[in-house]
């Protein structure tokens, strides 16, 4: 047998198919343990290291679990344009952990909040006209067609 044959025999289940329930379950429950740390971990230090209350912290932490997986859900399931229509876990990213304790320390949540939901608006704008940098960002790199 060619390598090619062993492989296409060692799948299990195409990329369509719908394993058993139990199984499902296993894999999402192993996923779930994985994401949530990184999600937890980020507004942790943030709200830590910007001298935030222990109630902030609460809900800052409630906050990145909620939204992390309602967009998770959006991801898979797809809505209209938006989602990938496969499991894609979302979470927190350290990258803006300097900039979110700088918002916290000289502004406090309201600052955070208000530079979340800017950076959002702006990241939802260029990902709806990511079209017209086609000649900078190729299909290699944005991974789009």
């Amino acid at each position: 047998m060619t390598a090619d044959t062993d492989l296409r025999t060692s799948v299990r289940y195409d990329a369509d198919a719908k394993p058993p329930p139990a199984l499902s379950l296993g894999l999402g429950v192993q996923l779930a343990v994985l994401v949530v740390a990184g999600i937890v971990l980020t507004p942790a230090i943030v709200i830590r290291a910007g001298g935030g209350s222990e109630t902030f912290l609460a809900w800052a932490v409630f906050a990145a679990v909620l939204v992390s997986g309602v967009t998770t859900v959006v991801q898979a399931v797809r809505v209209g344009r938006i989602g990938a229509g496969y499991v894609l876990a979302m979470g927190t990213s350290g990258a803006f952990i300097a900039v979110c304790v700088t918002a916290i320390a000289q502004g406090g949540p309201a600052m955070l909040a208000t530079l979340v939901i800017l950076s959002s608006l702006f990241q939802f704008a260029f990902s709806a006209r990511l079209s017209l940098f086609r000649r900078v960002l190729t299909p290699t790199v944005a991974g789009s067609r």
